[in-house]
């Protein structure tokens, strides 16, 4: 009878856990979810929106959507900005009425609802249109006044749709000074004070092809190619005149991006200064527009900085051995099965274990201070015939690097890879570096 009873109860309990769930806390969600849809003042989502035109103080203009891009058509046809476009999207999609203020006779001027501040009219990709009047915000501004045209009741709204309805054209248009995908960039060309650079991309390396052939400094390449990216318009110039104007004729800087397998060419020319400021324009666009000074800065180079000045460059995780010669005496080293660096010689050492960090520094920090290109190698004074040091790295794609080091130039020595005909001249500290002593070199 115990067991019947207590059946009973645990099955009254499981009810009203049932009912307590799905009224009081499911339903109270449910509950909340419907009054929250109740305050919004359209039905329709953001994706829907085709067509939004905005009429406020600084006129009328007209934004229209293709799948996910943004153009303006009025009071000119270009690209629109998406951020600014998609801000005013949601917000009319999403606006909200906190409370109204439903008076039977009320004074829409006091709201700034007569003239309103801006007018809203939004085209749906079905055709229906809907409408919106804006006013001013309310003494905390965090709130603004609103109608629905043809209605007398006033709407109270999240004021982040004022910001949004109230923005000028030039908030509204797109701002890139060179729009371009990063990951499709194969080279670049660059006009500087009539001095022409040309580079190319391999991999996640650049080259320098002109005016000279060599490797590029990849974090000065790179940067030129952010600035560019993120570069943005300070101001459009209203109304255009010849380019000779603005310098553009004949342009001060020229930068040519090529992009993607059939080098697609996107094309920067800047002018003259102005102020703080240049005068540029996007080759495929018809707008005449002001840069930062930072920019042109930028993109006027010099020959040293873009180059890269590393006598060696590898990743060190993908050498497999190196040698070293050096006054008389020859070291050799590689990578054993089990990832640590051993010696090979000098005779007797075989297989002992090095600190790898030691062979590796030297070579690592070996930096030309200063370049000489197109050098004569069989110049006496470099002294490649009789070398102070050879070196040697091999990675396991088979790669191998050989560099000499030269004679003694003051406080540093030439030094050059291959059959390179450019002399870097390095801190002759590597030479010191590089004249191991196996007791010093071995792992204790």
């Amino acid at each position: 009878m115990k067991w019947k009873n207590l059946a009973i109860v645990a099955a009254v309990f499981a009810a009203l856990f049932a009912w307590v769930y799905f009224y009081e806390i499911k339903g109270e969600k449910t509950r909340e979810e419907a009054a929250e849809k109740a305050k919004k003042i359209f039905s329709f989502e953001e994706k829907d929106i085709a067509q939004i035109t905005v009429r406020n103080s600084e006129g009328e203009l007209v934004l229209q959507k293709d799948k996910d891009i943004w153009n303006l058509s009025k009071p000119l046809a270009t690209k629109a900005d998406k951020s600014s476009a998609d801000s005013l999207a949601s917000d009319i999609a999403s606006a909200k009425n906190e409370r109204t203020l439903d008076e039977p006779n009320p004074n829409f001027k006091n709201f700034g609802l007569e003239p309103a501040v801006a007018k809203l009219t939004v085209k749906l990709g079905s055709g229906q249109t809907h409408e919106l009047e804006v006013g001013d915000k309310d003494f905390s501004s965090s709130s603004v006044f609103a109608r629905i045209p043809g209605q007398s009741k006033i709407l109270v709204l999240s004021s982040s749709l004022h910001s949004s309805a109230t923005k000028k054209l030039f908030d509204f248009r797109d701002k890139n000074v060179l729009e371009f995908q990063r990951d499709q960039l194969k080279a670049m060309n660059l006009l500087a004070k009539g001095k022409e650079y040309a580079f190319e991309k391999s991999g996640d390396d650049w080259q320098v092809k002109k005016p000279f052939e060599s490797r590029a400094d990849n974090s000065e390449v790179n940067s030129i190619v952010s600035d560019l990216e993120f570069a943005k318009v300070e101001e459009f110039v209203e109304s255009p005149a010849e380019l000779k104007t603005y310098g553009l004729a004949a342009p001060t800087v020229r930068v040519d991006l090529f992009l993607g397998e059939n080098r697609a060419r996107k094309t920067l020319a800047v002018g003259s200064k102005i102020d703080n400021h240049y005068y540029a324009k996007d080759e495929a666009r018809e707008a005449v527009f002001k840069i930062k000074e930072d920019l042109f800065k930028k993109l006027d180079v010099e020959s040293a900085k873009i180059r890269d000045k590393k006598v060696l460059r590898f990743e060190r995780g993908n050498v497999t051995q190196i040698a070293v010669n050096i006054a008389d005496k020859e070291f050799s080293f590689f990578r054993g099965s089990d990832d640590k660096w051993k010696m090979s010689t000098p005779a007797g050492h075989q297989g002992k274990y090095i600190s790898e960090y030691k062979i590796f520094w030297p070579l690592e920090d070996l930096e030309g201070k200063e370049l000489i290109d197109n050098a004569n190698l069989a110049d006496a004074k470099y002294g490649f015939a009789t070398p102070s040091a050879r070196i040697k790295v091999v990675e396991k794609s088979g790669k191998t690097t050989e560099v000499a080091l030269g004679k003694l130039d003051k406080e540093q020595v030439f030094a050059k890879t291959g059959n390179a005909t450019t002399v870097y001249k390095v801190e002759k500290k590597v030479l010191d570096d590089l004249n191991f002593k196996v007791e010093d070199i071995v792992e204790k």
